[in-house]
């Protein structure tokens, strides 16, 4: 029996999954990187929440449903492995990790704070804002990078953040930047 697709067209979508496989790789080891940090500064949470659940969890289920499902068909009808492993991964990725990542605490921690980014150390904090609103938003501007960590804060617990902060810039591990035209 004959493909369907020309040997371009094969060559192409066999590079397209060798591709999905190398960034679900890159994606899995960033994230259990990024657990196994969440564990280490779990016992030292000042102010913590849990993590806003996805607007879309059931549509990242199912994408790695998707990708379980397939991955155990390309197996059965024996294409190439990377073609299985890009599929298995994706399916890891959205069934594993996101469920884990749900895990992790936002809020503050001793050394810092991890916002929607990932953790953000006092060290590197340049500037911070509040933006008043349902949810109220802490914005810090990183000295380093131009992205800022979004770390949306719970009305109830909103008094203790802005107390920590003050805290911690007393103590002088929070050393902001000055402000530029009053921003």
């Amino acid at each position: 029996m004959s493909s369907v697709l020309t040997d371009g067209q094969e060559l192409l979508v066999s590079l397209g999954l060798a591709f999905l496989g190398v960034y679900f790789a890159v994606q899995l080891v960033r994230g259990a990187v990024g657990f196994l940090r969440y564990r280490r500064l779990a016992p030292t949470a000042l102010a913590t929440w849990p993590t806003p659940r996805p607007a879309r969890l059931p549509l990242l289920k199912a994408l790695g449903a998707s990708g379980a499902v397939l991955a155990v068909v390309l197996g059965w009808q024996r294409k190439p492995i990377h073609h299985v492993i890009g599929f298995a991964l994706m399916a890891v990725y959205f069934l594993v990790l996101v469920p884990l990542a749900r895990k992790i605490r936002l809020g503050v921690y001793r050394g810092g704070v991890w916002a929607h980014r990932g953790f953000l150390p006092w060290g590197e904090v340049a500037r911070i804002a509040f933006i008043d609103g349902p949810p109220i938003v802490l914005l810090l501007k990183p000295r380093h990078g131009s992205a800022s960590y979004k770390l949306p804060v719970p009305g109830g617990e909103y008094g203790a953040v802005r107390k920590l902060l003050e805290e911690k810039a007393r103590e002088g591990v929070l050393n902001l930047d000055p402000a530029i035209l009053g921003i």
